[in-house]
């Protein structure tokens, strides 16, 4: 098929999208976005479904078990060993039972921290609090440990304020985990009830997540010296890990030494059986998903009332997403060949290379920064390292993957992971590291240094096609989510960071206080804008304008740097104009549709309080909203609900 033809089968795509009956002007999402949303069905096994992300996940997912059926490999056998469900209770019992047992021998809390140390090495078991290691941001050549506030079970703190709403699917959870004979003797409402009064005692001390997003106010460094005479507990935790550690010179990283401070004080007024009760709990949740299906179904169960999540999943989907989970850069490594050329990473960083002069003439642009944060900002931009594709080296793991023993597949690559992890403690930080695989239909901006990563797959249909696709429409997808990207460096938590990636404070007050005017500009639009359930009976809640702050920014930013290059590039060839359609329009058009989602009510719920993202449709209007730009391809009236008189614009 030539380029017309694919264009013209598109642009009968996106119209039949089209609800023309909404005014675009009112609702721009519900104009965009109309006619697929009355008829998306969100499948059995899902709980959302959207017109992007999902249809290029699913593309990859399938491309993947053909490679694991028709490419014998490492991850051949480790789906071979997931899909043997049978044989993984008799291990994975036998392991949990002796870790169960060793638990109850524990006489101290000091003891039952050192040992959850141990299990977060080789259980991938994380209790009491969250535990990483990243570069430290003021010394980013370095590592350090980070720990922060955690240790919830339930998704966020809110649904401890309503635990009467969740206690009974709870209890029937635990019922199902005491099956496991080491606790079948449990009375498993006692047990749950142990379980919920200590995880409430940490919910109660836990800061707002939007609180997390100043990177000052987490920078708290400790020697290790400091931490085994503030937080003993934390000390023991460490030696769990690694005992040398204690004695190392490596930096420890409190983000909220508040929480800590209050949850000795909250442990030590804990009875010990109690505090014994989380630790076997959180072992064995830990596991419910990768053991046999009378577990596995057990959680999912759980995740259906907390999440949406679907009751039943299909063996084979819930093995392949395993196999990617474990072995995501080798089976990304064959994805890339199969779909990424060299062509195709060559016209990508040339629309990145576009999107960034458009960054550096909004900085220019922008009368409120002073010479010196002007100067920095642009060499920020031009210090910038793009990533696409997929790392260029992997390790792979030191083991054989066997292709019968699932359980020992798990236990042997988290333990690897981890020691990995640990192990870069002693060593640079490697520069050159992903966070994400190829087969990651996401992006990100690492600010620690100044690197953004754009693995294959989302640089695949619908979001992406040099090819299929008007010029517009690329700009109006990929082209905002690489603006995005790039703005990211440069909203509340990138703009602490320099061009090296140190965190460093490079703004005077005066342009910090212009900075802060702006954005609670966002902060207040956005807290305004209602959640409302799948069929639009009730509201379930207010997208939370503090938490999702960053993104906002980065939305909204990401619109106007590729709509700026897409203007460029149409003064430099105004023939990619010629698509029988207005291609302003278009630009706008193809944005929205990226976007275009359903989900289930509890999913809905569930990211209120924990997606930095805002949902859909106010990804959607509330950034045309603030776009003169697409006023005017729209021809908006002012103060029309698309374009108030008052705009809220950071970048």
């Amino acid at each position: 098929m030539n380029k017309s033809l694919k264009n013209e089968s598109f642009m009968a795509t996106t119209l039949e999208m089209l609800d023309t009956t909404v005014n675009p002007c009112e609702d721009f999402y519900h104009f965009a976005c109309g006619s697929w949303l009355k008829n998306a069905v969100i499948p059995e096994d899902k709980n959302t479904i959207d017109t992007s992300f999902s249809v290029v996940a699913s593309n990859a997912d399938e491309m993947v078990q053909n490679i694991i059926q028709m490419q014998p490999s490492d991850a051949t056998n480790f789906y071979l060993s997931c899909m043997n469900e049978k044989s993984i209770n008799a291990k994975g019992i036998h392991l949990l039972t002796t870790h169960l047992e060793h638990i109850d021998q524990l006489d101290t809390a000091a003891k039952l921290f050192e040992y959850a140390g141990r299990l977060v090495v080789d259980m991938s078991t994380e209790a009491f609090f969250d535990f990483y290691v990243a570069p430290d941001p003021k010394n980013t050549s370095c590592n350090a440990i980070v720990i922060t506030q955690g240790g919830l079970s339930l998704p966020s703190v809110e649904y401890y304020e309503n635990l009467n709403q969740y206690r009974g699917i709870f209890n029937q959870y635990v019922a199902k985990l005491t099956r496991i004979p080491t606790l079948t003797s449990l009375n498993a409402s006692h047990f749950a009830a142990r379980v919920l009064g200590v995880e409430k005692k940490f919910a109660n001390i836990t800061l707002p997540s939007a609180s997390l997003r100043d990177p000052w106010a987490i920078y708290n460094k400790f020697t290790m010296k400091q931490i085994q005479n503030a937080y003993p507990l934390i000390a023991s935790y460490l030696y769990g890990v690694q005992e040398k550690l204690l004695s190392s010179d490596i930096p420890v990283i409190i983000e909220t030494p508040s929480f800590f401070q209050q949850q000795e004080v909250v442990l030590n007024s804990t009875s010990l059986h109690d505090i014994k009760a989380y630790l076997r709990f959180r072992l064995v949740d830990s596991q419910a998903y990768v053991l046999g299906a009378f577990f596995r179904k057990a959680k999912e169960k759980l995740s259906n009332k907390l999440e949406g999540e679907p009751l039943t999943k299909d063996r084979v989907k819930h093995c392949v997403h395993i196999v990617q989970d474990y072995l995501g850069d080798e089976l990304g490594q064959i994805y890339m060949d199969n779909v990424f050329s060299d062509k195709a990473k060559a016209s990508t960083l040339a629309l990145i290379n576009d999107i960034e002069y458009s960054m550096r003439l909004v900085l220019r642009n922008s009368s409120w920064l002073d010479a010196s944060a002007l100067s920095i900002g642009l060499e920020k931009i031009d210090k910038i390292r793009n990533f696409i594709g997929g790392p260029a080296n992997i390790t792979t793991p030191p083991f054989n993957i066997s292709a019968v023993d699932f359980y020992d597949n798990l236990i042997n690559y988290g333990r690897w992971y981890m020691n990995k992890s640990i192990d870069s403690l002693y060593h640079p930080v490697d520069k050159a590291a992903w966070d994400m695989s190829a087969l990651t239909v996401n992006a990100y901006n690492d600010p620690m240094s100044n690197t953004i990563v754009f693995p294959a797959a989302i640089l695949q249909p619908p979001l992406y096609d040099a090819e299929a696709f008007p010029v517009a429409v690329n700009y109006g997808r990929i082209g905002t989510i690489m603006g995005h990207e790039l703005v990211h460096g440069f909203d509340d938590e990138g703009r602490n960071f320099d061009a090296q990636g140190q965190l460093k404070d490079w703004w005077s007050s005066v342009v910090e206080e212009s900075f802060e005017e702006k954005t609670q500009c966002l902060v207040d639009q956005y807290s305004a804008f209602p959640i409302v359930s799948e069929n639009g009976d009730k509201i379930l809640g207010y997208v939370n304008g503090e938490l999702t702050l960053g993104e906002n920014i980065a939305d909204n930013g990401g619109l106007k740097l590729a709509y700026m290059a897409y203007q460029r590039a149409k003064a430099m060839d105004p023939s990619i104009a010629n698509i029988g359609y207005n291609d302003d329009k278009l630009y706008f058009i193809a944005f929205a549709q990226s976007w275009c989602e359903k989900r289930v009510d509890a999913y809905s719920s569930l990211l209120l309080n924990t997606d930095p993202h805002s949902p859909a449709q106010w990804r959607v209007n509330g950034v045309v909203s603030n776009s003169k730009e697409f006023a005017s391809a729209f021809q908006c009236p002012e103060d029309s609900t698309m374009n108030p008189k008052k705009k809220c614009i950071v970048w």
